[in-house]
């Protein structure tokens, strides 16, 4: 395997003993050539990094005899820098050894000239190849980059939105699920404070959530909270985890969700709740108004009339007249009414004789809502007459009109009490005034002035109808 002994007159036979020995025992992969790329001399380490003795004896011996294994590619490397004069060199380059193991190599190969001629000319003599192993580095680098790169397609492609922050809270970099649920393109987000993009009423349990990621009392926090997007506002749950390195905050991982579908449907769920407690209260208060009506036309029913048969009929005319008044509450499939129809309906089990009351206005069609509402108001306006004013004594009355402007439809409605008993106005407002006034406010968008008169009360009715389907354009009637 070994050739013949490159000519005598080679410098590097003529280097002196120390020059040998440093060479021999540099701390890196040396080897130096001639132009026929024959070993002229070799350190130890380029020796061991090869897997070879680090005494081997290769001074003559040709480079591609000792590794017949080197790829052509690197052949004409070789060829190159003998021929041109040329330096190369690359910082991480692969290469199978005969045993078939993969090693990383550095290297860098440089060419050496010969002493100058009587010409003042030199040669190149051969190149000096210079090698280290960098497969542990290389290995290394790219399981790094296989690690981000694996985290940066599970970063980018999370269906929720994950960014991650400096200590102190600014964005540093957002995929794009983080975008789309805050609403913003990424340049605007980066480098913005995530706090500044809370809702004010959120902004301070945030910063206080932050100042603990900071100080290490918490290493996560989670919660809900209000952020502001362009035209509004959404819930998002909040994950944020502190990432330290040797125990010092390196960076804030953030991940967010859009939980608005869930929080309006928990504040739905919290206003049926709502309601239905009214409903219920409702249906107490109007429990014992109808008892109280039932005790009160008994009572007038069996003082006034002597005939036990005939006192039965009228007060079954009477309880059938109060059961028509119950299916207008109730009935939520009714398409709609006259204002009259309905004032009728709700003062017939009051006045059976239709004697007592007054009433007159011009025809105003109610949608549903309306007209439960007004059967309702109208309803307790009489049970309290019943109980407390004008219709407690037999010579009272009430007069009942409204105006309605089809222009502006605006209702206005006079309820007038007279002929009962003296009237104070009440210490405290009770269930019933309230629930007329949230009865008017609510669904009629009105409200009700009662004027408490000594001679009898006097309550008057505003109200704005909503416009009727048969009025918008492109809507069938009701």
């Amino acid at each position: 395997m070994i050739d013949e002994a490159p000519p005598s007159s080679t410098p590097f036979l003529a280097t002196s003993p120390s020059v040998t020995t440093a060479l021999k025992h540099a701390p890196l992969g040396i080897a130096i050539f001639d132009n026929q790329m024959r070993y002229l001399a070799a350190s130890r380490q380029y020796l061991t990094d090869q897997h070879l003795p680090a005494d081997l004896p290769l001074i003559g011996c040709r480079h591609y005899d000792v590794f017949p294994e080197i790829p052509q590619k690197w052949r004409d490397l070789h060829a190159r820098v003998i021929a041109e004069g040329v330096e190369l060199r690359h910082e991480g380059d692969p290469y199978v050894d005969r045993e078939g193991r993969t090693e990383w190599i550095r290297w860098s190969m440089a060419p050496w000239r010969t002493d100058a001629d009587e010409a003042g000319e030199s040669q190149i003599g051969g190149l000096v190849l210079y090698t280290e192993v960098v497969t542990a580095n290389i290995e290394a680098r790219l399981k790094l980059e296989a690690a981000e790169a694996r985290y940066r397609a599970v970063f980018d492609q999370a269906a929720m939105g994950v960014a991650r922050l400096t200590p102190t809270g600014e964005i540093l970099e957002a995929n794009d699920s983080f975008c789309t649920l805050l609403q913003r393109p990424r340049d605007a987000l980066l480098g913005t404070s995530l706090q500044s993009l809370a809702h004010p009423d959120y902004l301070e349990p945030m910063l206080r959530s932050s100042a603990a990621l900071l100080a290490g009392e918490q290493e996560t926090c989670s919660a809900e909270r209000r952020f502001l997007v362009p035209g509004g506002d959404i819930w998002i749950h909040l994950t944020a985890s502190m990432v330290r390195v040797e125990d010092e905050p390196a960076y804030i991982l953030a991940i967010i969700s859009d939980v608005s579908a869930r929080k309006q449907a928990e504040t739905a769920q919290a206003d049926h709740q709502s309601q239905l407690r009214l409903l219920i209260n409702e249906l107490n208060h109007r429990v014992k108004n109808t008892l109280a009506t039932v005790q009160s036309m008994a009572a007038q029913t069996l003082r006034n009339e002597p005939d036990p048969t005939v006192a039965f009929e009228k007060f079954e005319a009477r309880l059938m007249g109060l059961s028509r008044v119950h299916d207008i509450l109730t009935r939520e499939s009714w398409h709609g009414a006259e204002l009259h129809e309905v004032v009728e309906r709700a003062l017939r089990p009051f006045d059976e004789a239709r004697t007592r009351f007054s009433i007159r206005g011009p025809p105003v069609r109610l949608q549903p809502g309306g007209a439960l509402t007004m059967a309702l108001i109208l309803h307790e306006l009489a049970t309290n007459a019943l109980k407390y004013g004008a219709l407690s004594r037999p010579e009272g009355r009430v007069d009942l009109s409204w105006t309605y402007d089809p222009a502006t439809r605006v209702l206005e409605g006079l309820w007038l009490e007279s002929g009962g008993p003296p009237v104070t106005e009440p210490t405290r407002k009770g269930f019933g005034s309230r629930l007329i006034e949230r009865s008017l406010r609510g669904e009629l968008k009105g409200s009700a002035a009662m004027d408490y008169r000594p001679e009898g009360l006097r309550c008057v009715l505003s109200a704005r109808l909503p416009e009727a389907p048969e009025d918008r354009p492109g809507l069938p009637p009701a």
